[in-house]
């Protein structure tokens, strides 16, 4: 008995280490931007696992009619596949971020896949002349080794406060969307620019959420930046 319980003891640990950890030091980022956004009145619009082909030019369009500088969290096979797209997207006054290469998660993969997957990325933007700070970890799962990874190479974690609800099963309205994000006194927003071949809707709804974010952002007078600047607020 007194040997399970041993056993037992040594595995919840592990775990604590292996995830727990790395889940209060994401609690803590995720308040410490929510404060950040709050006390400069900020909205940070943030695009995961692009860029595509075509929906991504369509996006940087729309965020130009409104002067808008937002942050794409690229993966690098979607680079590979449209590396015409990155330049257009730095170009465009934008901010690139990596989302790893081929979007591995970090509790479901071996570690050193995951690790080999982060770098992969982060080598296929170096290609495309893109020095990255910021990594996101794909859906948002991160481990010890993770953690020790990003902090060792030197970059930093960025988060969201507020998901845009476009990859869960059913949508919000994007006026809701965007009065959640004045409620909050602002957020970093994550949104999503791959390609949905079956599900245009789904585009049509980020265009829309997007929209209804920098008009609410307009007539409230809040900022839109991208991560890094929102990191360079004191």
């Amino acid at each position: 008995m007194f040997a399970v319980t041993t056993v037992g003891l040594l595995i919840i640990a592990a775990l604590g280490v292996w995830i727990v950890l790395p889940y209060l030091y994401r609690l803590g980022n995720v308040r410490n931007l929510q404060a950040r956004c709050r006390e400069s009145k900020t909205v940070v619009l943030t695009y995961d696992d692009g860029p595509s082909a075509n929906f991504t030019p369509e996006l940087l369009d729309l965020l130009a009619e409104y002067n808008a500088s937002a942050t794409f969290f690229v993966l690098g096979v979607q680079a590979d596949n449209n590396a015409e797209v990155v330049p257009k997207i730095i170009a465009n006054g934008h901010e690139i971020g990596s989302h790893s290469y081929a979007h591995l998660n970090a509790w479901k993969d071996f570690p050193w896949k995951v690790a080999n997957d982060i770098e992969a990325g982060i080598d296929c933007l170096s290609r495309n002349e893109v020095d990255i700070t910021y990594f996101r970890p794909p859906n948002g799962k991160i481990t010890l080794a993770t953690l020790l990874q990003t902090l060792f190479k030197g970059r930093r974690m960025a988060w969201w406060t507020i998901d845009s609800t476009d990859t869960c099963p059913e949508t919000i309205p994007a006026e809701k969307l965007a009065e959640t994000v004045k409620n909050a006194g602002g957020g970093v927003v994550l949104l999503h620019d791959f390609e949905r071949k079956t599900d245009k809707d789904r585009n049509r709804f980020v265009l829309e959420a997007t929209r209804q974010l920098l008009e609410m952002a307009k007539a409230e007078n809040f900022s839109v930046r991208t991560f890094g600047q929102l990191q360079q607020q004191v």
